[in-house]
């Protein structure tokens, strides 16, 4: 008997804590790094870290996260790759990053620059 509750506890806060990271009561998402402004050469890459804010005021890394969402305004300027968690330059201009992550949003400025100038 006590074998089959200590699993049934278990499985409980097992499925509490995967709703919780999937998005449920986030309060706050921010790029931690680099800061905002996001300023790149034409052709650099930059790695980013995406921090967030739960309900119970705790900190996350969030990079990696499925549920993240990370979108450049456009990424003819400003590409996105989301598997290596890096910006690239691709073009002068200025753009929007939306960063969101459940119901919590943020956008931040990026300017990208010719390097030959």
């Amino acid at each position: 008997m006590l074998k089959r509750s200590s699993l049934f506890v278990a499985l409980v806060v097992l499925s509490f804590m995967s709703v919780t990271f999937a998005g449920i009561n986030w309060k706050a998402v921010w790029l931690d790094s680099p800061h905002d402004p996001v300023h790149l050469k034409m052709g650099e890459s930059l790695p980013y870290l995406v921090m967030g804010l739960n309900g119970m005021n705790t900190k996350a890394d969030l990079t990696h996260s499925q549920y993240l969402t990370v979108v450049s305004s456009d990424p003819t300027i400003l590409e996105v790759d989301r598997e290596n968690a890096r910006f690239i330059g691709k073009a002068p201009g200025h753009v929007e990053i939306r960063i969101s992550f459940s119901e919590a949003t943020s956008i931040v400025q990026a300017n990208v620059v010719d390097a030959s100038r």
